[in-house]
C-alpha cells in the first residue's frame, strides 16, 4: 500500500468500472509506471486515450484539461483522478469535459482535501470541498453529481505521517519522523478502525472526494 488515499482511489475506480465504456479519455493519466493496483478495463471499452500536458508521458493528446483538443461529444467516459488541484482554471476544465462528453456521458474524478501537498509542490495549487465540486459541475451543465468521501480521520493521520517520513523529509535528517512512518505501517489495522468508528465525521474530516458526474 502506498497511502490510504491511493487505496480508496483504487477501490472507487474498481467499484465504478461498469461506467467506463465506449471511448474513454483519461485526463492526467499515464500509459506506463501507473500508481496503485487499478487496471483500465477492456470490456465495453472501444478505446482508452490519454491526455497529459507532459510530453514525457507520451500521451495521445499533449494538452491541458482546460483546452481539450477533441470535438464535442467525441468521448463517452472521462477519467480524471488527482488532476483538478493542479489546474489554474478548474471551471474551464469542467466545461471542456462537459463539451467533449457524448449524450449521457460520465466523468469520474477525484480530488484531495486533507492531504499533504504533492511532491511536485510547485504545481499543486488548490483543494476543494464537496460544495465547490458541486458548484463547478452544476455551472458546467452536469445533471447528476454523486460525491463520496475517501476515508476519514484514520486515513488522514496515516497519510500525513507517511508523507512526513517520506518525500516531505527531503534532507532525511529528521530520523524520528522516518521511524514514526515505519511504525505507522505496523499498526495499519488501527488506522482502519479509527476510520470505521469515526465514519459519522467523514463529511468533516476526509482525505478528499471521488465524484461521478453525469451529463
Amino acid at each position: 500500500m502506498i497511502t490510504f488515499r491511493r487505496e480508496h482511489l483504487d477501490r472507487n475506480l474498481e467499484n465504478y468500472v461498469h461506467l467506463m465504456r465506449g471511448r474513454v479519455l483519461d485526463i492526467g493519466g499515464v500509459k506506463i509506471k501507473k500508481r496503485g493496483r487499478f487496471i483500465p478495463p477492456l470490456d465495453n471499452v472501444d478505446s482508452w486515450k490519454y491526455l497529459n500536458h507532459n510530453p514525457a508521458t507520451n500521451p495521445d493528446y499533449c494538452s491541458s484539461a482546460e483546452n481539450i483538443p477533441l470535438d464535442a461529444g467525441s468521448v463517452d467516459t472521462v477519467v480524471m483522478t488527482e488532476v483538478l488541484e493542479y489546474l489554474e482554471k478548474p471551471e474551464v476544465a469542467f466545461s471542456e469535459i462537459f463539451r467533449v462528453l457524448s449524450g449521457h456521458g460520465v466523468c469520474l474524478l477525484s480530488i484531495p482535501l486533507l492531504h499533504a501537498v504533492h511532491g511536485d509542490w510547485r504545481e499543486d495549487r488548490s483543494r476543494y470541498t464537496a460544495v465547490k465540486i458541486n458548484e463547478m459541475a452544476d455551472a458546467a451543465g452536469f445533471r447528476g453529481v454523486e460525491i463520496q468521501t475517501m476515508g476519514g480521520l484514520g486515513s488522514v493521520i496515516f497519510d500525513l505521517v507517511h508523507v512526513a517520513g517520506g518525500y516531505a523529509n527531503e534532507d532525511k535528517n529528521l530520523f524520528a519522523l522516518r521511524i514514526l512512518s515505519k511504525i505507522s505501517r505496523l499498526v495499519i489495522p488501527l488506522f482502519r478502525v479509527i476510520d470505521t468508528v469515526t465514519r459519522h465525521e467523514h463529511d468533516y474530516i476526509t482525505t478528499g472526494y471521488f465524484a461521478v458526474l453525469r451529463k
